[in-house]
C-alpha cells in the first residue's frame, strides 16, 4: 500500500516538473518577439556605426530597443501569469541585458572598444544565457543557439575583423532572428490549436 502511494507520489511530482519546463517553453515563445526585435537593433547599430560612424549608434539603439522591450513587456505581464521557470528565465536575459549594456556603454565611452572582444564578449554571454535557459527548459533548439553564440565568440579571438564581423552577423540572424520566428510560429500554432479547442 505504502509503495504504491510512494510511487503515485513520485509520479505526480515528475507530471508537475514535466508541466513546468512546458509551461516555462510556452512562455519563452511567447518572447520570441524579443530575439527578432533585439536581432534588429543588433543589425540597426552595427549598419549605423559602420556607415554612419556615430559613436552613438549602439547605445542610442539599445536603450529604444529596450524601451520597447519594457513597454511592451509591461502590457503582455499584465495579461499573463507569472510563473516560477518564466521568473527565473526572464532573471538570467534581464541580467545579462544589464551586463551587456553596462560593459558595452564603459567601453564606448572609454573608447577602449575593439571589434574582436566585442564580438567574443557578446556572444560568450549570449551562449552561456541561451545555455542556461536551454538547459532549464530541455529545449534543444535553444541549446543549439548556444553553441552557434559560443562559436562567434572562438571564431572572434581567431579570426580576422572581417570574419569575426561575418560570423557575427551570421549568429545574429540564425539565433536572434531564425529563433524568434520559430518561437513565435510555435505560439501561434499553440494558440489555434487551443483557440479550435475551445471553440
Amino acid at each position: 500500500m505504502t509503495g504504491n502511494f510512494e510511487a503515485q507520489e513520485l509520479k505526480d511530482r515528475l507530471n508537475l516538473i514535466e508541466n513546468m519546463i512546458a509551461e516555462g517553453r510556452r512562455t519563452t515563445e511567447s518572447w520570441g518577439w524579443t530575439f527578432v526585435l533585439w536581432g534588429v537593433a543588433y543589425y540597426i547599430a552595427i549598419a549605423w556605426s559602420t556607415w554612419g560612424k556615430s559613436t552613438l549608434a549602439w547605445p542610442v539603439t539599445m536603450i529604444a530597443a529596450g524601451l520597447i522591450t519594457g513597454i511592451v513587456a509591461s502590457r503582455k505581464t499584465v495579461s499573463q501569469p507569472e510563473t516560477k521557470i518564466g521568473r527565473a528565465i526572464g532573471s538570467i536575459w534581464i541580467a545579462m541585458g544589464i551586463s551587456m549594456f553596462l560593459l558595452f556603454m564603459s567601453m564606448g565611452i572609454s573608447h577602449r572598444f575593439e571589434e574582436h572582444v566585442f564580438v567574443a564578449i557578446i556572444g560568450a554571454m549570449l551562449g552561456m544565457a541561451n545555455a542556461t535557459s536551454s538547459m532549464i527548459l530541455k529545449w534543444k533548439m535553444q541549446f543549439a543557439c548556444a553553441v552557434v553564440w559560443w562559436a562567434a565568440a572562438v571564431a572572434a579571438c581567431f579570426g580576422s575583423e572581417n570574419q569575426s564581423m561575418i560570423v557575427f552577423l551570421a549568429a545574429i540572424f540564425f539565433c536572434q532572428i531564425v529563433f524568434g520566428i520559430y518561437a513565435m510560429i510555435r505560439e501561434s500554432r499553440r494558440q489555434r490549436v487551443q483557440g479550435a479547442a475551445h471553440a
